[in-house]
C-alpha cells in the first residue's frame, strides 16, 4: 500500500475499491458497504474469539492459583498460631541387679 494519502474523491474511491476488492458505482453502493461494515461486531472475528478464550482461561487459572495461595497461607498461619506444647515422657533405665539378668 502506498504511503500517499488520497487527495481527491476519486483517489479515495479507488483506494477503497483496492482495499475491499469491490467496485463501487453509486453512492448507494458505498452506503450499503458502510452499513455492512458497521453491522459487524469485532467479537465475530475468529482471532478475537480466540484471544477472548485465552483471556478467560488465563483469568480462571489466576483465580484458581490465588485461591490455592490463600488456602496455603491460611493453613501456614494457623500452624504458626498454634500454642507450643511440651510433653515430658518419663523414661526409666532398667535396674540390673546382676550381670546374669542381662544375659538372660
Amino acid at each position: 500500500m502506498s504511503d500517499a494519502k488520497p487527495q481527491t474523491r476519486e483517489d479515495l474511491l479507488q483506494q477503497l475499491e483496492k482495499l475491499t476488492g469491490r467496485s463501487f458505482r453509486t453512492r448507494e453502493d458505498i452506503q450499503a458497504y458502510v452499513r455492512e461494515v458497521s453491522a459487524r461486531k469485532v467479537s465475530d472475528a475468529p482471532a478475537v474469539r480466540r484471544w477472548l478464550q485465552i483471556k478467560r482461561v488465563t483469568l480462571f487459572a489466576l483465580l484458581a492459583f490465588s485461591i490455592m495461595q490463600y488456602y496455603i497461607l491460611d493453613v501456614m498461619l494457623e500452624i504458626v498460631a498454634m500454642p507450643a506444647t511440651t510433653y515430658f515422657v518419663p523414661v526409666r533405665a532398667p535396674l540390673l541387679k546382676s550381670m546374669l539378668d542381662r544375659l538372660g
